[in-house]
């Protein structure tokens, strides 16, 4: 799971035992992935928002995230109700065969793209950082 923060350190998260504003886990997370890797501003970072890593967003990268969530709305709405996501392999060979595809729900996908995107405003606003801490 990858819990969001909107807060001024992350040490904050603990002495104040911050709930996150934002939590993401299965199908979401993965479909939501795609665009987490294109709002990197390192090009070619794979573990941007990870689901094991801590990352602080701040600034410019605020305002990536934010559009690149603006386009996955876009990609959303020309989506059926339900859809699958690629969630990951079972077994070590990649194949095929070996595909896990989940389904997922749009309006849950949206609602948590909404979240996102209010928590990510509300640190703008703010002038604090968005902490994405993972398992």
């Amino acid at each position: 799971m990858l819990d969001l923060f909107v807060t001024s350190s992350e040490e904050e998260i603990r002495r104040l035992k911050l709930r996150p504003m934002v939590s993401l886990s299965g199908p979401i997370y993965w479909f939501l992935h795609r665009y987490f890797v294109q709002a990197s501003i390192t090009p070619g970072d794979f573990s941007f928002l990870n689901l094991y890593e801590d990352t602080e967003l701040a600034g410019y990268q605020i305002h990536r995230l934010k559009t690149e969530l603006h386009e996955a709305l876009i990609d959303l709405s020309a989506r059926s109700n339900s859809f699958p996501v690629l969630v990951g392999w079972n077994g070590e060979v990649r194949s095929v065969d070996t595909e896990d595809w989940r389904t997922v729900e749009r309006t849950e996908v949206e609602g948590k793209v909404h979240e996102l995107i209010r928590a990510l405003t509300e640190a703008e606003e703010l002038g604090r950082s968005v902490y994405a801490v993972g398992d």
